[in-house]
């Protein structure tokens, strides 16, 4: 009976980067119940560009990575990371409004939002830096 060809594993890079999309996935599913009982209310282009950036991209990203399709999957992972970093640092701590961590309670739900904009901000800009990594490395 012939061997299987063993598949190659992954580069460090993309198995961090896929373990950062699930981990910014959970994170995000945290802040999105924060907002729920905050009731911060969003604009119809933010509800799009939440569940096609900051959710679904790097979802497809993370699952380029695991078919092997690594460049394309870097990139897209760079995107998506890129451009949701900017939209949750400027939504959550520049602009005024609601939907910034000065504006609420800081009890109980108010520090669940505050701490899940912030591992939201260092998650997004940790993905930036390890997809580079990755970019650089193939």
């Amino acid at each position: 009976m012939a061997s299987s060809p063993q598949r190659e594993s992954l580069p460090h890079e993309a198995s961090l980067a896929i373990a950062i999309v699930v981990f910014h996935l959970l994170i995000n599913v945290l802040h999105g119940v924060t907002h729920v009982h905050y009731e911060i209310p969003l604009e119809l282009w933010q509800h799009i560009y939440i569940a096609a950036v900051i959710f679904v991209a790097p979802i497809a990203a993370a699952a380029l990575l695991v078919m092997r399709r690594l460049r394309a999957g870097a990139w897209l992972l760079l995107v998506s990371m890129s451009a949701s970093a900017l939209f949750n640092i400027y939504f959550h701590f520049l602009l005024v409004g609601p939907d910034n961590v000065s504006s609420v309670d800081l009890h109980a739900w108010g520090l669940g939002f505050l701490a899940t904009a912030v591992f939201l901000a260092a998650t997004e800009l940790w993905g930036v830096s390890v997809t580079i990594r990755l970019i650089r490395a193939i």
